[in-house]
């Protein structure tokens, strides 16, 4: 994600549970979502899981975006 400065990520990966959550399910998702669409041809469910795992990732970036924009904050306080 571009938005993240590597040392923010590994404090956060090392000290905040959620954070670390997120990154891994983004990352699932993204995997997951990788493999669907390198697929010639998607069954029906294959077609609905690629669209929730989209949203899911969309979810989870938001997210790791709030609690970096958090953290910055609490670090400039």
């Amino acid at each position: 994600m571009d938005f993240l400065k590597p040392d923010v990520q590994d404090h956060l990966m090392k000290e905040h549970f959620e954070f670390r959550k997120l990154m891994e399910e983004h990352k699932a998702a993204d995997e997951r979502l990788h493999y669907l669409q390198n697929k010639i041809r998607l069954t029906a469910k294959e077609s609905i899981e690629e669209v929730e795992l989209k949203k899911a990732k969309l979810r989870a970036k938001e997210r790791i975006y709030r609690i970096v924009e958090e953290h910055s904050k609490g670090r400039n306080q």
